[in-house]
């Protein structure tokens, strides 16, 4: 490997690093990095640019690989590029394979594997931090996605560049800076083929959207959605500090004054959400938020119900946070059709099923449990959205026909809260246990020409 002179000097994927790793907050010297590399171009210029600064910051470095299986001997070729290139560089490499079934979320799904497998692999070489790769243009990728589906800033401000121990160095530099940094040193990485597939929402806006945006309305769209989440990071930090202060004053004895609601709207909401959010497992969402501000502007006889078997009530001056008093489950059976949105009858969640819509070039891809897609050919003008009945049965794809009870055991749905889980069925069967598994009916195919997206949102967040 040969470096041009001066190529060290003004590469901006080493300024980048060393900007990055200089913090705030800083990786200090003689730390320990587990470096993430899957063989792909950033990741290799990664571990390249941090071999080059390395010796003068005092860093030592471990690869680590981890191994999807997804993708047969290509995973393979991606594990001896990574293994080939920590020997070339006499750094120690950890590879841990890991397991993901084919499915709905299969991108998120083998995001979080990922990210525990390298937590794993961290606890095992004794390593303090763990560094992605990732670029501004993930960044731009990130905060455009998000704004397409309605975030907040929070949400807008992108990646951070550290959480926790992941740090993610490159993301001043972008994948032009990349190309340009390995082809000074006359580095080949693979490309992975998947990233072609227009069939994953963040590859149509890869290869079609952003390209588009920057030739029509402005070439410099990556660094200036990059910039803007930087900027708004920056000012959502102030806000949460300035909140996380006043809720000091208003909060007493666990209970909120009423009063919140005289706040600026960007500090109440702030406040609010992070006093239903104390102590409990996160699930509040916009609408929630709105709703206890509501109590506290205008008192009533009410209370605001939340997830997790949580409320929220009016007490003269004071908004209490409470357990909600469990009672016997309330069976239920809505009506639903393409295009309609229903809403659990005590207000637990909402499912809105979206008109017939022509299947997108190269296919549709489901972001997660919480969605699911349907051949619209293969849908009845009226289905049932309704909870569970004793007897119900599951045909999966590629499994079989499985009780339904034995489906929500394996998926670690509460019992609490499985009489709530809404089921869709069509013509006598179910073909959606929704925010749990897609079921083998009404299934896209080379047939099918219209597709029916079907969403599922807990009360409050948007659909």
């Amino acid at each position: 490997m040969t470096t041009p002179a001066g190529a060290a000097r003004t590469s901006r994927v080493l300024q980048a690093l060393a900007r990055a790793m200089a913090g705030p907050p800083a990786v200090p010297s003689g730390a320990h990095v587990l470096v993430a590399a899957s063989g792909g171009p950033d990741s290799t210029a990664l571990v390249l640019g941090l071999d080059a600064l390395a010796p003068a910051a005092g860093w030592r470095l471990t690869i680590a690989h981890v191994d999807h299986g997804l993708r047969g001997t290509a995973s393979a070729a991606d594990r001896a590029a990574v293994e080939g290139l920590a020997a070339r560089l006499g750094v120690d490499c950890v590879v841990r394979a890991v397991t993901v079934q084919p499915g709905t979320g299969l991108e998120a799904r083998a995001r979080r594997a990922r990210l525990r497998a390298l937590a794993t692999l961290a606890a095992r070489t004794g390593a303090s931090h763990i560094l992605l790769g990732h670029t501004a243009d993930d960044q731009a990728e990130t905060v455009l996605l998000r704004l397409l589906r309605g975030a907040g800033r929070g949400g807008l401000a992108g990646m951070r560049r550290r959480r926790g121990r992941f740090v993610r160095p490159l993301l001043e530099a972008t994948r032009a800076d990349v190309r340009r940094f390995l082809a000074e040193r006359g580095i080949h990485a693979a490309l992975d083929r998947t990233n072609a597939d227009l069939g994953h929402a963040r590859n149509r806006l890869r290869r079609l959207v952003l390209p588009l945006l920057a030739a029509e309305f402005n070439p410099g769209l990556v660094p200036a959605l990059a910039a803007l989440a930087s900027r708004l990071r920056d000012e959502d930090d102030f806000l949460a500090a300035a909140a996380a202060a006043r809720r000091g004053a208003l909060v007493r004895d666990g209970r909120l004054a009423a009063a919140v609601e005289a706040e600026p709207p960007a500090l109440a909401r702030r406040i609010v959400r992070g006093w239903l959010e104390d102590g409990v497992r996160p699930g509040v969402y916009a609408g929630h938020v709105e709703r206890v501000l509501e109590l506290a502007r205008r008192p009533a006889d009410r209370t605001v119900v939340l997830p997790g078997g949580m409320r929220v009530r009016r007490e003269a001056d004071w908004l209490v946070r409470e357990a909600r008093e469990p009672g016997p489950p309330r069976p239920f059976c809505l009506a639903i059709a393409p295009g309609e949105q229903v809403e659990h009858p005590e207000g637990r969640w909402r499912v809105l099923l979206s008109p017939p819509e022509p299947l997108p070039p190269g296919g549709a891809a489901v972001p997660g449990p919480q969605e699911a897609l349907f051949d619209a050919d293969g849908l009845a003008p009226a289905m049932l959205l309704r909870s569970r009945r004793a007897g119900d049965r599951v045909h999966l794809p590629g499994v079989g026909t499985r009780k339904l009870q034995d489906v929500l055991v394996d998926a670690k749905v509460p019992r609490a809260d499985r009489d709530a889980v809404p089921l869709l069925e069509v013509n006598g069967s179910i073909i959606w246990v929704a925010g749990v598994v897609r079921a083998a009916g009404a299934r896209i195919g080379p047939a099918t020409r219209r597709i029916v997206r079907a969403r599922l949102a807990a009360d409050g967040a948007p659909v």
